[in-house]
């Protein structure tokens, strides 16, 4: 049966049940659902690079090249795995201290780009960055909220979640 993720970001097509009979005593010994869900086709796009993202976000240099390190680490889910190791190797590439580069993935979910899920992992932002087939990067968008609220002063206020999809 499709669960409830797949059933709020495609329209199912097909639907059949079968239901399996025991010939000998005629009781029903299982039943099979199945569906077949169509997603919509993957948007129109323009690739955009992520210089470029940055520089329309006000991000300086210093998150761009932390960004881009980080987003080497990302995974078919949507998560960015940084491990030890890997955040020894950004900080010298880059030539910062862990301290600093701490600093710089706070404020890179600060800014919305990625979120922290808890330890040295981070969740890409899907309608950002994504990476995988179509219908996954729709499952991870659903489970992602985003919300850009534009102040009278000109501020722009930026904030992401993760949400739990339930049936």
């Amino acid at each position: 049966m499709v669960d409830g993720a797949k059933n709020k970001s495609g329209k199912v097509v097909f639907q059949k049940q079968t239901e399996v009979v025991d010939r000998s005593s005629g009781e029903l010994t299982k039943t099979i659902d199945e569906s077949i869900v169509r997603f919509n086709k993957e948007p129109p796009y323009i690739k955009m690079y992520i210089e470029d993202l940055c520089a329309i976000a006000n991000a300086p240099n210093s998150l761009k090249d932390v960004l881009i390190l980080s987003l080497r680490k990302l995974d078919y889910d949507g998560y960015i795995n940084l491990s030890t190791r890997y955040r020894k190797q950004m900080c010298i590439e880059l030539g910062i201290k862990d301290g600093t580069l701490r600093n710089r993935l706070s404020q890179l979910v600060k800014r919305g780009f990625i979120e922290s899920v808890g330890g040295n992992e981070y969740l890409a932002n899907p309608n950002l960055f994504a990476r995988g087939e179509w219908k996954d990067i729709v499952e991870q968008r659903i489970a992602f909220e985003m919300r850009i609220r534009y102040m009278p002063d000109g501020e722009k206020i930026l904030s992401t979640a993760q949400v739990e999809i339930t049936e």
